[in-house]
């Protein structure tokens, strides 16, 4: 299956002693472990009442997840945006039913990628002074948070701009009005919202090869690798499986809008009846990728789409995300050493099972 491998761990073997201060009297080191799995993975009325709506402030952090977006306004992760590795979890577990294993995977590539993993922070937004520099500053003078590009964030998203031609951070009612287009001409018919009011598979895959032409025209710096790749069908998936009612399954216009623009719990919207799991995710990602085919790829300097040409197996999209986390992760000492040891074998476990270790080799400081 395309899709059922993803992130992190890599090689770069510059020695320990080049980075002699790894601790920060500043900061203080928090462990990180795994919170106990839920118990009940049943439907859910979500938001519950003492999680009420509220619009984030102007210090809170969001960024180009809804989904985050939505559970932090909800007060399912902190609302200032800043969590740590067990709150994502607990949140996208009990909120969207998510798999707690598939939750875990995500949660840890991105506090590898784009958090602090030494006191257990990242920003769902950009960066933020609660959450420091790792300690030397050894990925950079800041902590970028989730919203930055690259890494965690990429090229052809559903309702944010390519970071290099606009906004790849809020909200774009241009985008979004594009994808109910698309709704009307092949979604299914609703008898509560209407005809054409359900969004299915097939509206999915003619938006999604619509946003990758658009952006490959417009943007000269279009990156489409592997990782970005299934990733940017991952997303279609999870809008498909995550933010249905779990009362009937069905994904329609009101309750989509609700998430991607109103950044919150539909009225009367439970979660999912059952945990959604990788494997699903997967099956969806892939039937949404076939429908409308694009190659991983990139453009070269003239903005010419040039198609990778490494083969892709179950291993690839893992192994991908190695470049994605700072490969200096692997000279760290101590509780900081503690953290990354974990976080990377969550990342191979959830996404990496059957496939041969890879260690970060990201660069620092992007």
């Amino acid at each position: 299956m395309i899709f059922s491998s993803l992130v992190v761990v890599a090689a770069a073997s510059l020695a320990a002693s080049a980075f002699p201060q790894l601790l920060s009297r500043e900061q203080v080191g928090v462990p990180i472990s795994a919170p106990p799995r839920p118990t009940d993975t049943g439907i859910l009325p979500i938001p519950e009442p003492d999680h009420p709506f509220i619009a984030p402030g102007p210090d809170d952090r969001r960024g180009p997840c809804p989904g985050l977006n939505t559970l932090a306004n909800h007060g399912y992760l902190p609302r200032n945006g800043i969590a740590s590795f067990e709150e994502i979890i607990n949140a996208t577990t009990h909120g969207y039913n998510m798999d707690y294993d598939l939750a875990s995977g995500l949660a840890a590539f991105a506090m590898l990628a784009r958090g602090n993993a030494f006191i257990n922070k990242i920003s769902i937004g950009l960066d933020s002074p609660l959450v420091p520099a790792l300690p030397g500053e050894i990925d950079g003078p800041i902590a970028r948070g989730l919203a930055a590009h690259g890494r965690f964030e990429g090229d052809v998203s559903m309702t944010r701009q390519d970071a290099a031609i606009g906004d790849n951070r809020n909200f774009q009612a241009d985008l979004y009005d594009q994808l109910l287009s698309f709704v009307d001409q092949f979604g299914d018919n609703s008898t509560v919202t209407g005809p054409r009011s359900i969004v299915n598979q097939r509206v999915l895959a003619e938006f999604k090869y619509k946003r990758f032409v658009d952006s490959q025209a417009a943007d000269k710096q279009l990156e489409y690798h592997i990782g970005r790749w299934l990733g940017s069908y991952g997303e279609a998936s999870f809008t498909l499986n995550f933010f249905a009612n779990g009362t009937d399954g069905i994904l329609t216009v009101p309750t989509m809008t609700s998430f991607f623009r109103d950044q919150r719990f539909p009225a009367n919207w439970n979660r999912r009846s059952g945990a959604g799991l990788l494997d699903k995710i997967g099956d969806d990602a892939g039937a949404i990728l076939s429908a409308k085919p694009v190659q991983p790829g990139a453009n070269d300097a003239n903005g010419v789409y040039v198609p990778d040409t490494a083969p892709i197996d179950n291993c690839s999209f893992y192994n991908s995300f190695a470049e994605d986390v700072p490969a200096v992760l692997l000279n760290t000492t101590g509780l900081l050493k503690q953290n990354v040891d974990l976080l990377l074998d969550t990342v191979h476990n959830t996404f990496g099972a059957g496939c041969p270790v890879a260690e970060p080799r990201g660069a620092a400081n992007v």
